[in-house]
């Protein structure tokens, strides 16, 4: 009877070490989740531009499409810990591109939203170099010092710096 009760003990504290040390590992494996509300307005000088193509990259791979509004606004729901590129295109204006980075600490399980403005520039008002539309124009990425989504202000500086180059 002992041996039996014995047997029993241990196989039970076995299970149950297995199933705390499997919640744990369970714990550790944070899924995606919607973790950013990123919009804004696309102008063109100060007019707002309407019916501008957005397509939402994750990768190569099209995750959403949306086209802007009448008020030139648009909105994406972006997932957890991808990185994404945003295509903004509209006949007779060159493309520009955005990339985000939703990567975030696995402490951190909030949503956030960010709002831009962006500028397309009309084929007709200046040449461009053709190679800078391959480039985004901002990058995006959480902050874990500032608990927020912000963009790469010297990066963004030196790209619109490189187009006043490339149009003189």
């Amino acid at each position: 009877m002992n041996r039996i009760l014995t047997t029993l003990l241990l196989t039970s504290s076995i299970l149950l070490s297995s199933i705390a040390f499997s919640q744990e590992e369970a714990e550790i494996i944070k899924e995606s989740y919607d973790v950013l509300d990123i919009g804004g307005i696309i102008t063109h000088k100060a007019d707002v531009l309407a019916d501008v193509s957005l397509t939402l990259f994750e990768g190569n791979r099209i995750v959403d499409e949306a086209v802007s509004k009448k008020n030139g606004k648009f909105k994406f729901t972006l997932m957890s810990d991808y990185i994404y590129t945003i295509e903004l295109s509209k006949k007779g204006y060159y493309t520009k591109r955005v990339s985000v980075n939703t990567k975030i600490p696995a402490e951190v399980d909030d949503t956030y939203k960010f709002m831009f403005d962006l500028s397309l520039d009309a084929k007709e008002d200046k040449e461009l170099d053709k190679y800078l539309a391959d480039y985004p124009a901002i990058l995006i990425e959480y902050s874990a010092k500032k608990d927020e989504f912000t963009f790469d202000k010297d990066y963004t500086k030196s790209y619109f710096e490189e187009l006043e180059v490339t149009k003189n």
